[in-house]
């Protein structure tokens, strides 16, 4: 049995087929073969697609909100032109009193005075003297910091190196004396425990005697049983 494509049915299915898909989806699909295309274009198709529409847009008109629904306060769908007068005069003033608060507001070297305003947030003009804003002080400032920060780290870890380094030259040049008493040293620690170790084995029992007990008591019980 050999399986059906789109190609091989009759043209009045494949237009029936169509009738329901949407504009971009007829163009996408006029794209893909001379007889798609052909299809896609057909004036009948688009005849019954606006009766379609026109009788489904019949239906659905009813339906829609109200145009106080769609207006504000309730909702920002619907906008008339008073209203977008309104919001272009409301932009207009807070603009106006924006502008009017930042020229009273106070110079930067008031507030680098007041100590309000860390210096490293600012620099000094060359023309003027004055202090202007330059927010890449604080930034400058916090690679410094972690500069100082990597070279502390790096030199703790090179004095380290380098007195392992110093110790173990020292052990290679020492003599044979130093590492027999070095040797010797380790041993000593290392012997208590170990004598220790060998006193507790020595007071374990001994196996011939732990299966001689368990004889003993075996054959108790099974004696206590048959007289019971």
């Amino acid at each position: 049995m050999t399986a059906l494509s789109l190609g091989s049915l009759p043209n009045e299915l494949i237009l029936q087929i169509l009738y329901y898909l949407d504009i971009p989806e007829l163009l996408a699909l006029s794209r893909t073969s001379r007889s798609l295309r052909f299809l896609a274009f057909d004036p009948h198709l688009h005849v019954l697609r606006l009766k379609y529409s026109l009788s489904s847009l019949a239906h659905l008109l009813p339906l829609r909100p109200s145009l106080q629904t769609l207006q504000p306060p309730t909702s920002n769908i619907y906008l008339s032109r008073t209203r977008l007068a309104a919001r272009r005069l409301h932009w207009a003033l807070v603009c106006i009193r924006l502008s009017r608060s930042l020229q009273r507001r106070p110079k930067l070297s008031t507030l680098v005075a007041a100590n309000i305003l860390p210096k490293e947030c600012c620099r000094v003009d060359r023309r003027s003297g004055d202090f202007v804003w330059g927010g890449g002080g604080l930034v400058e400032r916090k690679r410094q910091l972690e500069r100082e920060r990597l070279k502390e780290g790096l030199r703790v870890w090179l004095e380290r190196k380098a007195r392992e380094i110093r110790a173990r030259r020292k052990d290679s040049n020492a003599g044979v004396g130093v590492l027999v008493w070095k040797f010797s040293r380790k041993m000593k620690v290392s012997g208590p425990s170990e004598r220790r170790e060998t006193a507790e084995w020595e007071r374990r029992p001994k196996r011939e005697k732990v299966g001689g007990l368990k004889r003993f008591w075996e054959g108790l019980g099974s004696t206590g049983l048959a007289s019971g």
